[in-house]
C-alpha cells in the first residue's frame, strides 16, 4: 500500500511517530503493529476505507494460534514455528531417513512418535499426533491458497518398513494423493545416488509471497530444533536443496510407487 500510493518509508513512518527503521521493523513482520497505527498510516496511504478489515487482521494476529491446546506436547521451538508454517507460500523439505513430517500418513507418524517417545502413553501419543494432522491441515487450506510443496524424499526411506507393510502401503498412497490431487512435487532419490542434502539431515524452507519477508529453515536435531532466517544459513542449505533437485536419477513419486507395485506383483 505504501509504495502503491508513493509513499516513502520515511514518510509513512513521520505519519505514524516513529523511525524510518522502525518502520522498516513493522512492514517486515519484525515488529507487530498497533491497532493505533493502523488509522493514520492507511489515511496517510489513502486507503481509510481498509481500516476495519486491518483492524480485524490485526485481532486476529492477536488471538492464540490453534497450537496453544497442545502445551503439554508442543516444544518452545514448533510453537513459534507453527505461526510461520502457517502463512507460507513455498514450502520445502527434505529428510534423509524418515517421510517429512508434513506428508506423513497418520499410522506411519504414530509408528514413528512410538519410537521417539517411548515414554509416552496411548494418550500423549494420540495428543502429538493430533498435533502434527492440525499441522498438515494448512496444506489443504482453503483460504488463502495453499502453499506450493516441493519434497524430496529418499528410496532408502521408502524401502525401511516403518510400523509393517501395511503402514508402508498406507503412506504409498497417502503420498501419490498429495502428489496427483494437490500437485505436490515429490521426487524420490535412488539409493545409488549420493548427493549434497544427505549431509544437511532433516530440513524444512519456507518462503512467503512479500519479497521482503526473509525465508526461513528449520532444521531438526535429535532434542528439537533451529529455525534460522540468517541469509548465510539460508542459502547453504538452498543451494544443497537446489543441488539435490537437479540430479537427473529421481523419479516423481507416482512413478517410484508404480514401479514398486510392478516388482510387488512379479
Amino acid at each position: 500500500m505504501r509504495e502503491a500510493a508513493g509513499c516513502s518509508v520515511a514518510a509513512a513512518a513521520v505519519a505514524l511517530r516513529i523511525s524510518p527503521v522502525a518502520m522498516r521493523r513493522l512492514e517486515s513482520g519484525h515488529l507487530p503493529p498497533e491497532e493505533a497505527q493502523i488509522a493514520p498510516l492507511l489515511t496517510a496511504y489513502g486507503q481509510a476505507e481498509s481500516i476495519d478489515e486491518l483492524l480485524d487482521e490485526v485481532a486476529r494476529a492477536r488471538r492464540p494460534g490453534w497450537w496453544e491446546g497442545y502445551r503439554e506436547v508442543l516444544p518452545d521451538w514448533l510453537a513459534d514455528y507453527l505461526a510461520l508454517e502457517e502463512h507460507a507460500q513455498i514450502i520445502r523439505l527434505y529428510a534423509p531417513a524418515t517421510v517429512p513430517e508434513l506428508l506423513q500418513s497418520p499410522r506411519y507418524a504414530e509408528a514413528l512418535l512410538r519410537i521417539q517417545h517411548p515414554d509416552d502413553d496411548a494418550r500423549l501419543i494420540n495428543r502429538r499426533l493430533e498435533l502434527l494432522i492440525g499441522r498438515q491441515a494448512v496444506l489443504r487450506r482453503t483460504t488463502p491458497r495453499p502453499p506450493s510443496v516441493w519434497a524430496l524424499v529418499e528410496e532408502a526411506t521408502l524401502r525401511r518398513q516403518v510400523g509393517g507393510p501395511a503402514v508402508m502401503r498406507e503412506q504409498f498412497e497417502h503420498l501419490r494423493e498429495l502428489a496427483e490431487e494437490l500437485r505436490f512435487t515429490i521426487r524420490v532419490m535412488p539409493m545409488h545416488t549420493a548427493h549434497s542434502a544427505l549431509l544437511c539431515g532433516p530440513v524444512q524452507m519456507v518462503r512467503y509471497q512479500a519479497a521482503d519477508l526473509a525465508d526461513r529453515v528449520l532444521l531438526r536435531t535429535l532434542d528439537g530444533a533451529e529455525v534460522s532466517d540468517r541469509p548465510d544459513v539460508v542459502r547453504q542449505y538452498l543451494m544443497a536443496l537446489d543441488s539435490a533437485a537437479s540430479v537427473r536419477d529421481s523419479l516423481p513419486i507416482t512413478e517410484w510407487i508404480a514401479n514398486w507395485e510392478e516388482k510387488a506383483v512379479a
